[in-house]
């Protein structure tokens, strides 16, 4: 019964863009957070050494293998596409929903099993620095992990289904359920079956994140019948566009897998103190960026469909104003307590305070594009709405191209901080060319709309930075920064008052995203005190 209940809580639809975001964005920080608690964990058990690497780099591949076909992938293609069809014979958009499962199926069993014979071949090419025990170990924890794509090709199908049907709570949950079920792997299987369990505890969290999103797509309509067909015209659509952002994601994995390579040179716990630094890099992103692109993608998608270009341009400069209005200041604030950050998600154990400071310069030197990145999963999806997936195709290769150059000259002179700059000069460069082609494809996109709010928001968040670093230092006098407890004292504090010097800025420009916030605040006090000023009046 409180399954049934949990159930049709998360088959629910969500009503409007923001509300969409703010769930997606919420899920995002639990599961960042679990995601941190797990870094943390391995960092504590495992240190930055050889089974991390080994674990790290293990990973790489089916992650690699499964983001051939994740969510930014297939829904590129299959939302649109979905939405279209549904709108006209809601059946063949059910039976197309199948044959797309079917294939997908084949696709990861086919590709699974080639990668499962070729994994030693595979990780010594990409990691050409492993070696004996390490490349072994490596091998065995990827050849488990190749159960992962399985279930996650399942899940992805799900997710582009509750995505085009505005469910998008169960579709916020999976990456909760993925984390649990690694954490429970690094807790349980691995003091038990040793490193091996690590992989287990990802297949674990691959199968909750399919399990958790399936009642909820069957709920949206979603009745699985085995069909395999490329005859329809609609299934050739799905992957004219999957099929160039496939190469775009391929891009982006390799990518990564080259820059951990190049890590496996620079020395013992590179590639682990790589891994961890993206990972935080990555959680504004998570938690502001990627929930934003996702809940407004469907209507990007139905505005171009119904070829109503002037309002599509006003919600793309609206989407892409309230995320610069999260994302600049939090990147500002990121940066000057990014020291804080890592000693609370990493410093423990056998971490020590060498592989700390590496790890916060790296940080330090992510958080450069940080911005861009947010900004590119905006006009990213804006493409996919047009079904235009090759032109970002071509510049996430020249992107890819700067990112390595750039590693390979940088990382035998600035060691592994040099690879997150590469990422970031290369996310400057994707955002700004993508952004030119699209306002020339779409001319009423005009950037001119968002000059006078991003120099307001810079602005605030100058001051908020200014300010938050020199409570830092002040706080730093009457504390022991060796504590925990008085390092997320002096990290809140300082936090807490570029918070508010941000918010005073933007109310003295009297910008239209601090009067929305403030009638919100407003009106939540009317909803918990409804009859509070009349109350007073009869006493």
């Amino acid at each position: 019964m409180a399954l049934d209940r949990f159930n049709g809580f998360l088959s629910q639809k969500t009503k409007g863009v923001l509300a969409a975001a703010s769930i997606l964005a919420l899920a995002g920080l639990l599961s960042r957070l679990l995601g941190f608690g797990r870094n943390a964990l391995l960092a504590y058990y495992f240190g930055a050494g050889d089974v991390l690497d080994a674990y790290f780099l293990a990973f790489r591949l089916p992650d690699f293998f499964f983001n051939l076909l994740f969510f930014g992938a297939f829904s590129a293609g299959f939302v649109p596409v979905f939405i279209k069809i549904k709108n006209e014979n809601a059946e063949r958009a059910w039976k197309l929903a199948s044959d797309v499962l079917s294939i997908t199926l084949v696709i990861f069993a086919v590709f699974g099993a080639l990668f499962f014979v070729a994994a030693p071949w595979i990780l010594k090419l990409i990691a050409p620095g492993f070696e004996g025990e390490k490349l072994d170990l490596a091998v065995k924890l990827s050849r488990v992990m190749f159960l992962q794509p399985m279930f996650l090709g399942v899940s992805v199908v799900f997710s582009g289904i509750l995505q085009s049907t505005h469910r998008f709570l169960a579709y916020a949950f999976a990456p909760i359920f993925y984390n649990i079920g690694i954490i429970i792997g690094i807790l349980f299987f691995a003091t038990r079956l040793g490193p091996i369990g690590l992989a287990w505890g990802v297949v674990l969290g691959a199968l909750l994140h399919m399990l958790v999103q399936y009642p909820a797509a069957k709920h949206s309509g979603f009745n699985y019948k085995p069909s395999f067909s490329f005859k329809e015209n609609s299934i050739r659509d799905i992957f004219h566009i999957i099929i160039p952002r496939s190469l775009s994601l391929i891009l982006a994995q390799l990518n990564l897998v080259v820059l951990a390579g190049v890590a496996s040179f620079l020395g013992s716990g590179r590639v682990s103190i790589f891994s961890f630094a993206n990972d935080l890099n990555g959680l504004i992103l998570g938690v502001v960026a990627v929930p934003l692109g996702v809940a407004v993608f469907p209507v990007f998608a139905s505005e171009i469909s119904k070829k109503r270009f002037e309002e599509f341009s006003a919600i793309f400069i609206k989407t892409l104003r309230q995320l610069l209005f999260v994302m600049i200041p939090a990147t500002a604030l990121f940066f000057v307590l990014r020291a804080q950050i890592v000693r609370l998600t990493l410093g423990y154990g056998q971490f020590d305070w060498l592989d700390t400071v590496l790890t916060i310069d790296t940080l330090g030197l992510f958080l450069i594009g940080l911005i861009f990145q947010g900004m590119l999963a905006i006009i990213l999806r804006a493409f996919f709405a047009l079904e235009d997936a090759k032109t970002t195709f071509w510049v996430l290769l020249f992107g890819v191209l700067i990112s390595v150059v750039s590693a390979l000259s940088l990382g035998p002179i600035m060691d592994v901080p040099a690879l997150a700059l590469a990422m970031s000069i290369a996310s400057v460069f994707n955002t700004v060319v993508l952004f030119i082609f699209l306002t020339k494809r779409i001319k009423t996109i005009s950037l001119k709309l968002l000059l006078k709010p991003v120099s307001v928001f810079i602005l605030g968040a100058l001051v908020a930075g200014f300010l938050a670093h020199y409570t830092l230092y002040f706080i730093d006098r009457f504390i022991d920064t060796h504590k925990v407890l008085h390092l997320i004292i002096q990290g809140l504090l300082s936090g807490l008052v570029g918070l508010v010097a941000y918010f005073v800025v933007l109310g003295f420009s009297g910008i239209e995203e601090y009067k929305f916030i403030v009638e919100k605040i407003k009106s939540s006090k009317k909803i918990i005190l409804p009859n509070l000023d009349e109350e007073t009046h009869q006493s």
